[in-house]
This record gives structure tokens, C-alpha cells and sequence, in this order.
């Protein structure tokens, strides 16, 4: 990474998600995502030749320990953010963070990005689990092409808003790992990662999910599909009879439409929406979330709607 070539370009990034996979029943659920970066507005850094790094370090709560790495959302995007697809060499899992994460326990080999999205990637299909039994860890994205100086190009994004210390590296080419911070980078990669422990409390009957409230017993089975368009369904299966609410949000967290909120008996159900509004009108398209709350259980997923 050439420090003489560094040049930021503004851009706002939705979330893309690429590939997911639903919680099975004898699985933990997933847990809220692992993230540094704030708000929705995006730096570009164009700034990487072809072999070089960029990524954050991330420690889960100690007690979740081991975890398995479901999925890894990382910012991508251009000036006009109007790029065509563009691949990269690999997404890099290390089971230690600064000074030097070592050597790589787990590669993603050519993952394809679109530009002007955060491109989020799912490990779970492949052979072989995720698994980092202690923190800290890094999760990097190394690059197949070079894009340093040219203001134009796609590249990894960060959110401009202050770069914290021990948090955000560069492996740069010469010289090696690096604290992002101390090269110039002013704010936190946009990298995210989406995990479960592997270790949790789990009900024996293969038809039962077990969470911190065994009264309120339910199992989010599936969504789908994800990207949706037009439509999407939902389904859960209860345990018990609880008051159940379904609401979608859009990313700031400002409420869309509730598809559900009442009593619900016990059993597999399944609630469907069309991309619409509490009063009839038609989203655009990007990224929202949806909450299914069930008796003291809550579980929210990110989804994109695509019209």
C-alpha cells in the first residue's frame, strides 16, 4: 500500500447479502453482529495494490467462546458507486489480531463484489467449520487487483468517523502488518461478522429450540427468499401460546410495517409480505430488518428487498 497514493472518495452503502442460511433446530442461534463501523455514510480507499490486505479485529463476548463464523458482510464501492462486478482474492480468517495475526486458519476464496453495497458472504455451506475458540480475531479482505490511486475504482470502504486503535489493519506491500489508524485511515472498515457459539444450551426434542426463556420456547425456521422480490415469507414454530409480533424496520431502525401482533398457538406458522408499507405503498428497493418477538424472545435478521 503505497501511502503517497491514498485518496478517499465519499459514498453511501446499502447492505447486498449474497447467499444465508436459516438457524436449524439443533444449532445456536446467531448472535448480534460483530462490527466497529457507524452509519451509513462510507469512505472509499482506493488505495490497495494487488496482494495487499485490509480488515478489522474482532473479539466476541468471552463466555460465547467457541463461536463458529456464519457470515462476513465487507463495504465495497466506487465515486458513482456504478463499477461493474469485480472479484477479489480471498476472504482471510485469523485466530489472532495485532501486531501480526499470523497466518491465515480459513480462506474464502474469489469473492465477487458489487459495488455500492456491503457484500455479505456465507461460510456456513462450505466443508468444514469456522470455529475460533478464543479472541481476538481478524477477518481481512485481500485484493486480486490494484486500485491504488485511481479515484474512480471499487475498493474495501471505512465510515470516516474516527478510526479506533487496534481495531482496523492493512497488510501493505512491503512493509506488513499494519495498525489502519497509523497509515491515514480515518475511520473503521465497514466489516462485519455474523456468528453463533458452538456451545449453548440446547432442547433434546429435534423439533425444539431452546432460548433464555424456556416458557417462550420458538424456533425462527426460515426466510425466503433473500434478496426478495416481490415477495417474501417467514416461518416459526412455536413451542407454547405467546403473544407474537412480527415488524419489518428499515436500517435506522424507524418501523415499516407490522405483519403480525397477536396470540398465537402452538405449531409451525408462516406470514408472508409483499414490500409494502403499513399503508399500502410499495418500498424501494434496498435493505430492512425484520423482528419476530415471541413471548420474551426476540430475534431480528437483515433482509434485502429488491423491486
Amino acid at each position: 500500500m503505497r501511502r503517497a497514493k491514498w485518496v478517499f472518495v465519499v459514498a453511501c452503502l446499502p447492505a447486498l447479502v449474497l447467499t444465508g442460511s436459516p438457524v436449524t433446530a439443533q444449532e445456536c442461534p446467531e448472535e448480534p453482529p460483530l462490527q466497529h463501523y457507524t452509519g451509513g455514510g462510507s469512505v472509499v480507499c482506493p488505495c490497495f495494490v494487488a496482494g495487499e490486505e485490509g480488515g478489522s479485529v474482532f473479539e466476541a463476548v468471552s463466555d460465547h467462546y467457541p463461536i463458529e463464523i456464519l457470515r462476513v458482510g465487507i463495504g465495497w464501492g466506487s465515486l458513482y458507486q456504478s463499477n461493474p462486478q469485480q472479484l477479489a482474492e480471498a476472504i482471510h480468517v485469523y485466530d489472532s489480531g495485532l501486531p501480526d495475526p499470523g497466518t491465515p486458519i480459513f480462506s474464502f476464496p474469489g469473492p465477487l463484489f458489487s459495488d455500492g453495497f456491503i457484500n455479505e458472504f456465507d461460510f456456513e455451506p462450505l466443508p468444514g467449520a469456522v470455529i475460533i475458540d478464543s479472541g481476538p480475531f481478524t477477518v481481512t479482505l485481500e485484493f486480486l487487483v490494484s486500485n491504488a490511486g485511481d479515484p474512480y475504482a471499487s475498493s474495501m470502504v471505512h465510515d470516516g468517523n474516527g478510526c479506533q486503535a487496534g481495531k482496523n489493519v492493512v497488510f501493505a506491500i512491503p512493509g506488513g502488518w499494519y495498525d489502519a489508524c497509523a497509515l491515514g485511515v480515518t475511520g473503521d472498515w465497514v466489516v462485519h461478522v455474523i456468528y453463533r457459539q458452538v456451545d449453548c444450551a440446547m432442547a433434546t426434542d429435534d423439533e425444539e429450540f431452546l432460548v433464555s426463556d424456556p416458557a417462550s420456547c420458538v424456533r425462527l425456521v426460515q426466510s425466503w427468499p433473500n434478496p426478495c422480490n416481490p415477495a417474501m415469507s417467514i416461518r416459526f414454530d412455536l413451542v407454547r401460546s405467546v403473544p407474537v409480533r412480527l415488524m419489518i424496520f428499515a436500517v435506522d431502525g424507524t418501523p415499516v410495517t407490522t405483519l403480525l401482533s397477536r396470540p398465537m398457538a402452538p405449531g409451525l406458522h408462516e406470514v408472508s409480505w409483499d414490500g409494502r408499507d403499513d399503508a399500502g405503498r410499495p418500498l424501494v428497493s434496498g435493505a430492512y430488518f425484520y423482528r419476530l418477538e415471541a413471548g420474551s424472545y426476540s430475534e431480528a435478521h437483515r433482509i434485502v428487498f429488491v423491486r
